[in-house]
Parts: structure tokens; C-alpha cells; sequence
């Protein structure tokens, strides 16, 4: 258990903190994976950003899209492991897997955006933001489900 999970406990059963209490016991686990989520979005974004930016003169935009892919997957896979999913797993065998899971969606966004770019009236940061808003649902479930299945603490039953 940890500190933040002994904490939320403690108000299980204060009239008016007991039910987000009880919410976040049940739902502890989406609620991190938002969290870091978000931040790991923005990471992963802005990295993107900033490359396209400075690189978009001399490279293709496609490459930098794969040169982004690196920083920020170490990123997600650093966050997500011990943040949300709490692994104890290898991570030799944990990263390969986490790391496929991105390599389909960088897969989708190489083809996704040359198709977006050409069908919807944004410019390619726009266009870009959509696709990785797109991009939340599929990478939680098959991180959840494949990425760290196995190697992850048992949750914690609350209420």
C-alpha cells in the first residue's frame, strides 16, 4: 500500500471527503493513468514540437515524428511503471512490450497524419494534437492489458 493509498483510507468514512474517497479507491489505478497521462501527452507533444519547429527546414516531417518517438516513450515507460502500474516486473521483458505498444501507434501516426493533414483544415500542430488525444483509450488498455500484465501489485480493495 502506498503512502497516498493509507492516506485516501483515512477518509472513507468522513461524511463529506468519503464518497471521493471511495471513488478514488476503486478508480485509483485511471485516475494515475490520466494524470500521468496528461503529463506524458504534453511531454510527448512539446518534444514533437519543438523538433518540427527547429527541424522542420531540414528534415522531413515524418522522420522527426519518429525522432520524437524516442524521448517520449522513455518518459511514458518511466512514468507508467512506477507510477501508475506500480510494476515489479523486469524490465527487460516490460519495456520491449511497452515499447510495441508506441511502435502501433507510431505506425498509425505515420500513416494517420499525411492522411489528416490532407482531409482536415489544421495546420500540422493542430492536427497533430487531435491525433494523440486520439491515441489515450488504445495506449491504456494495451498497457494495462499487455504492456506490464503480470508484473503489476495486486490493487488495493477499498469499501
Amino acid at each position: 500500500m502506498s503512502h497516498v493509498d493509507g492516506f485516501v483510507q483515512q477518509f472513507e468514512r468522513h461524511r463529506l471527503l468519503g464518497r471521493p474517497a471511495r471513488f478514488y479507491g476503486r478508480r485509483h489505478e485511471q485516475i494515475l493513468y490520466l494524470v500521468i497521462g496528461a503529463w506524458n501527452t504534453l511531454f510527448g507533444y512539446v518534444v514533437w514540437a519543438l523538433m518540427q519547429y527547429l527541424l522542420h527546414d531540414y528534415i522531413f516531417y515524418l522522420f522527426i515524428l519518429v525522432l520524437a518517438w524516442f524521448p517520449a516513450v522513455l518518459n511514458a515507460y518511466i512514468c507508467y511503471r512506477y507510477f501508475v502500474f506500480r510494476s515489479k516486473g523486469s524490465v527487460w521483458r516490460e519495456l520491449p512490450r511497452f515499447s510495441l505498444v508506441y511502435v502501433g501507434t507510431l505506425c498509425a501516426g505515420l500513416i494517420g497524419l499525411p492522411i489528416l493533414l490532407r482531409v482536415l483544415p489544421f495546420n500540422i500542430y493542430v492536427t497533430q494534437a487531435l491525433f494523440t488525444a486520439a491515441m489515450v483509450i488504445a495506449s491504456y488498455l494495451s498497457h494495462k492489458y499487455f504492456s506490464f500484465k503480470g508484473g503489476r501489485e495486486k490493487p488495493i480493495s477499498v469499501g
